[in-house]
């Protein structure tokens, strides 16, 4: 008997946050508690189980980045696109 398992993973609704190791986008992470899996939890696509931080200070879930409007100038890049 063959046995699959499908990974879940949860999305984050800020575009801006980063591996708090490698630096790299984290645009979502494996929830361990839906899906069953013995791996743990990890951020998708690196790997890393550490925390993450947002690039952008003024992130904001209805307006987006409020960097320009705030701060005067955006001090980050723009957010990855998703794939």
């Amino acid at each position: 008997m063959t046995h699959t398992r499908v990974h879940t993973y949860v999305t984050f609704a800020n575009p801006h946050l980063v591996c708090g190791l490698c630096l790299q986008p984290v645009p979502r992470w494996h929830d361990d508690t839906k899906c069953g899996c013995a791996a743990g939890w990890w951020n998708d696509p690196c790997g890393h189980r550490a925390d993450f931080d947002s690039v952008c200070p003024s992130w904001d879930p209805v307006d987006g980045c409020q960097c320009a409007e705030v701060l005067g100038r955006v001090p980050h890049p723009p957010a990855p696109q998703q794939q």
